[in-house]
């Protein structure tokens, strides 16, 4: 019984570094080089709308558990936030000053000045 207790034990240790290992290995799985979520706003349980940026243009996407869709190419790009200003990358996404660029551009795309 302690014999399959230690060999749990080691299992679990092993899988925990391995997977550390495994993740650095990987690099982060959110960034990327030449595609960044600028802002992401949360419209249903199962659809958002973000706004995206591809190598210097921005689109606005419908996203759903089922379907991707560009909306429309914003004509006026949003500034990306420094790494330093997003810090885990959650504050650029869900900050004050997310919403409100999410909010101008939800306006021109309806025809609202």
């Amino acid at each position: 019984m302690l014999f399959a207790l230690i060999g749990m034990v080691c299992i679990i240790l092993l899988t925990y570094y391995a997977s550390k290992w495994y993740a650095k290995r990987m690099g982060p799985i959110a960034g990327g080089k030449h595609i960044k979520v600028v802002d992401r706003l949360v419209v249903s349980k199962t659809g958002s709308l973000l706004i995206v940026d591809i190598s210097g243009s921005q689109y606005l996407l419908g996203v759903s558990d089922q379907n991707v869709q560009i909306l429309m190419q914003l004509e006026q790009s949003i500034p990306l936030a420094s790494s330093q200003e997003r810090g885990d990358g959650l504050k650029g996404l869900m900050g004050v000053d997310g919403f409100r660029n999410f909010s101008d551009a939800l306006k021109k795309w309806k025809g609202v000045d």
